[in-house]
């Protein structure tokens, strides 16, 4: 018997699975060849049960094992024990090689709204078992996420330096300049840097860490443009484009369809390509369970073999 629950010690699940054991056989004999037992060991172990519960399991006529009243009461028990506990080894089973388990984690806004529908699609297909719960935000929510065990590991598209987080990159995303295809420089395939200063731009509000490194890149260009219109959003910015509005530096993540659907051009510049890397963050000696490894192998697959354009390949950036 085992640790005690108040004044009476409980029966221990090794003696229950014999009691199973000997009601399936309805054989002391035959439990004790399954369970590779003694048959006394058996018995000592219907004796210790019998005495707890102060009942008769089983009565011995004429040679055959048959369940009391008591026993047959139990048997359900430990029927439904036992079946529980076996999909409970299935369940974990299915777990360790990634067929079931729920994935909680975090992604950046452009990775959560444009990369991650496209992977789950065909994630969610081939792993039925998986569920997901994805929380979307900046990459300075999902760090925060992470470092509180909200979720249990981020894709963020903003560098990340924190010790206690360990970082690795999972392929590039291109910034490029994107105006609607019915927009007068659409026909343009190249500018030079030099004509950016005399083209205004869409672009995203000053705190935006995308802006700020397209910003940053045009600088060192000498190819800084004036400001036509502040957008809040990537998506604003990109139904600006859309419209007509203007032109934008937008992710490519982010016009993948659009691009395909001849809805937008991208515009090559002389000399200047802006790239960022994406990565994968986790806390560090955090283990990621096997759909997780599987998830961000096919969000790795996807960012290496291109979206948009299978010939410019993200993972070049």
């Amino acid at each position: 018997m085992s640790a005690a629950n108040g004044s009476r010690p409980l029966p221990v699940l090794y003696y229950l699975h014999t009691f199973h054991m000997v009601a399936l056989e309805r054989s002391f004999t035959r439990a004790a060849r399954r369970l590779d037992l003694s048959q006394p060991a058996v018995s000592a172990h219907i004796r210790a049960l019998e005495h707890y519960y102060a009942v008769r399991l089983f009565d011995v006529r004429q040679r055959r094992t048959h369940l009391t009243a008591s026993g047959e009461a139990l048997f359900a028990y430990t029927s439904r024990v036992f079946h529980l506990l076996d999909e409970a080894h299935q369940v974990l089973e299915a777990t360790r090689r990634g067929q079931r388990g729920l994935l909680r984690f975090g992604a950046s806004t452009t990775l959560g709204n444009y990369l991650l529908p496209m992977v789950l699609v065909g994630f969610g297909a081939a792993h039925p078992g998986v569920t997901f719960d994805v929380a979307v935000g900046t990459s300075a929510d999902v760090l925060a996420w992470v470092k509180a065990d909200g979720v249990q590991f981020g894709i963020v598209e903003a560098p990340v330096q924190d010790a206690d987080i360990q970082v690795e990159p999972l392929g590039q995303d291109e910034l490029v300049l994107t105006v609607a295809a019915t927009h007068p420089l659409a026909r343009r395939q190249r500018l030079a840097a030099a004509d950016l200063v005399r083209s205004p731009i869409l672009r995203r509000e000053a705190s935006s860490g995308t802006q700020q490194l397209v910003d940053t890149a045009l600088a060192h260009a000498g190819a800084t443009s004036p400001t036509l219109l502040a957008l809040g959003s990537t998506e604003a910015l990109k139904q600006a484009v859309l419209q007509g509005v203007g032109l934008a530096w937008l992710p490519r993540l982010a016009i993948v369809h659009e691009l395909t659907r001849g809805e937008l051009r991208c515009i090559s510049v002389d000399g200047l390509q802006i790239c960022r890397t994406l990565c994968l963050i986790r806390m560090r000696g955090a283990q990621l369970s096997a759909a997780a490894e599987a998830l961000v192998a096919e969000v790795r697959g996807m960012l290496a073999g291109g979206l948009a354009d299978p010939s410019a390949q993200l993972m070049d950036c």
